[in-house]
């Protein structure tokens, strides 16, 4: 059965088909994908524990615009570094190069314009000078037989760097194959190590770059698995993505620019953020009397939307009973149901622990939006009882916050955290198995049992649980699948084979104790029939591993992650497999979020 979950309160259909829904990056919008800047991604409510990654790429809303009066009275913004600057650096950066794919069989190209030819084969001479184990080709194979190669296929490649990003942090990139060549299908391809810049795309063959080298590139490339099953599926051959492939190689600057630009003012601001961080290398420096730049800590890398909003709400007096009245004043906002929940649940965290009396008051309120954003000030704050109040809003099935609260407790530091989260795979719901699941999986609890499969091609992982059991799979930021239950198992008679061929399975009999698995590799041979057992992550081993045998029995058939996501899919579709599918539609928290009210957008830079 495939999952397609729906929204909180929603009647989840029984059998509805999961395609990958990409926005399209055919040749008439390729223009627009690579000049149109991304916007980065999207901050909920302003609290970290309800601010959710949006693997879409929206525009991060850092309340950076000018207040309206009403908000401007709030007591979460009067006296804030909010109200005296905005951020600048807060939207995507787009970077974009040139690349070649291999592993195609015969489905590449040897045809490609002359200057992308020429910088293909500049960086292939590169790589194979500082790695020629990264081209994995002998010094007798030249970049240009490389390139000129039916197996391979040279591509653009693109992706958008988040605001903050730091050296080593990975984002999704995409790779087309150039519009005119004979290219015919990217499936089961891996694109070599390449330089991405940041670029200014003229036509999808002429892209101006800066020259300027600001992340590289590489990995498997996962194609929608769906291809031609479904009219809704836009998506072709000729594109796909190397999930979490882009890595960053120079940290992006961030920083505030002052409204009124002024020394003592950018200085007290500087001082504010640098107060806050004692045992911490320099934050913020006031750089000239209308900028401040901020380096993001260590404790906040892969969590900057919540940085950017903290450093926004931290209040500059310093005057005595300031902050006993001004928690006074939150603590009375905070119950207004049009109030700013989320800003003022950061101003609390800001604070710190001269908050907290303020805060356990307010953990019993009985309005949920009240307790729910004193908890996430509480948990940041790592207050124990503040782990009893969301685990609360966690298990009620009617709090409209209940997927936020399962997202807090996955990203507190409280061991204690992961204690409900472990519970709740216990859930009737399977969104909320699943939510708890990625919030384990984040922590690397003891309860997620890992293993890498074929080296890079992806992440298995196995969780036990009572409930039915369910086979995830991600299609942004990692490739990753989970079996989500025990006894997960492939039910004869089944048969199987790939929409390409490469593979088939099969059990005929009902009474079968095992399958047959048939390879056939992108050059056209075929191997022998390879015995396996009805396990399923005995399946998955033999089919991603790499291709090897151990004591003349095949260990892997080398399949990469597009066609293992088809194989689940459709076996648990045809019910050969005794588990639900659910393929990753979006963040799993901003799907069943409540209604958000509207936010600021962030100022146009």
């Amino acid at each position: 059965m495939i999952m397609n979950l729906p929204a909180a309160g929603a009647e989840a259909p029984a059998t509805t088909l999961s395609p990958i829904r990409r926005a399209p990056l055919g040749a008439a919008n390729l223009r627009w994908a690579l000049t149109g800047l991304l916007p980065a991604l999207f901050l909920l409510a302003a609290v970290a524990t309800c601010t959710f990654d949006d693997d879409r790429g929206r525009r991060m809303d850092l309340g950076v615009e000018a207040r309206t009066p009403d908000s401007a009275r709030s007591a979460s913004y009067r006296d804030t570094i909010g109200a005296e600057a905005f951020f600048e650096g807060v939207r995507a950066m787009r970077v974009t190069g040139y690349g070649l794919v291999v592993g195609l069989g015969r489905n590449g190209a040897s045809d490609c314009p002359k200057e992308i030819f020429d910088r293909v084969v500049r960086d292939i001479e590169k790589q194979m000078r500082t790695g020629p184990a990264l081209v994995g080709a002998s010094r007798a194979v030249t970049p240009e037989m490389l390139v000129r190669d039916q197996d391979t296929a040279v591509v653009l490649v693109y992706g958008d760097i988040p605001a903050g990003a730091c050296t080593g942090d990975t984002f999704d990139v995409a790779v087309v194959a150039l519009p005119g060549t004979d290219t015919k299908s990217l499936r089961g391809g891996r694109l070599f190590p390449c330089e991405l810049e940041y670029s200014v795309a003229e036509s999808p063959t002429a892209v101006r770059q800066s020259g300027r080298s600001l992340a590289a590139a590489a990995g498997p490339v996962f194609l929608n698995p769906f291809v031609g099953e479904q009219a809704a599926t836009e998506s072709t051959d000729l594109e796909g993505y190397v999930l979490g492939g882009g890595r960053v190689t120079e940290d992006r600057r961030l920083q505030l620019a002052l409204a009124e630009p002024s020394h003592s003012a950018a200085r007290r601001i500087e001082r504010t953020i640098n107060a806050q961080f004692p045992g911490y290398r320099k934050v913020a420096d006031a750089v000239s009397p209308a900028f401040v730049r901020l380096d993001v800590p260590e404790q906040f890398r892969g969590d900057t939307e919540h940085f950017l909003g903290l450093v926004r709400a931290y209040f500059t007096p310093v005057a005595p009973g300031f902050i006993p009245q001004r928690c006074k004043e939150l603590a009375g906002e905070i119950v207004r149901p049009d109030a700013p929940h989320g800003a003022i649940a950061l101003c609390f965290e800001g604070i710190g622990q001269p908050a907290m009396p303020t805060l356990t008051e307010l953990y019993t309120h009985p309005r949920d939006y009240v307790s729910f954003h004193a908890a996430a000030a509480g948990l940041r704050l790592e207050d124990h009882v503040a782990v009893d109040v969301m685990t609360k809003h966690a298990f009620n099935p009617q709090s409209p916050f209940r997927f936020q609260a399962i997202r807090a407790l996955g990203r507190t530091s409280l061991a204690t955290g992961a204690t409900p989260l472990r519970r709740l795979m216990a859930d009737v719901d399977p969104r909320v198995r699943v939510a708890a699941y990625e919030e384990l999986s984040r922590r690397r609890d003891v309860s997620i049992r890992a293993e890498r499969v074929g080296g890079d091609q992806f992440v298995l992982e196995t969780v036990s649980s009572p409930r039915p059991p369910i086979i995830h799979a991600r299609r942004s930021g990692q490739r990753r699948i989970a079996l989500i239950g025990d006894g997960i198992r492939c039910q004869p008679p089944l048969f199987y084979a790939s929409p390409a061929g490469a593979l088939t399975v099969s059990a005929m009999e009902p009474s079968d104790d095992g399958l047959m698995l048939v390879r056939r590799t992108p050059s056209g041979g075929t191997s022998p029939p390879i015995p396996c057992g009805l396990d399923v992550a005995e399946l998955l081993r033999l089919a991603g591993n790499d291709p090897s045998e151990l004591q003349g029995t095949v260990t892997g058939l080398a399949m990469d992650y597009t066609a293992i996501v088809h194989l689940l899919h459709t076996l648990c579709h045809q019910r050969s497999i005794n588990a639900d599918f659910i393929l990753e539609e979006a963040n799993v928290a901003e799907l069943f979020a409540p209604t958000q009210r509207k936010r600021r957008p962030e100022s146009e830079l």
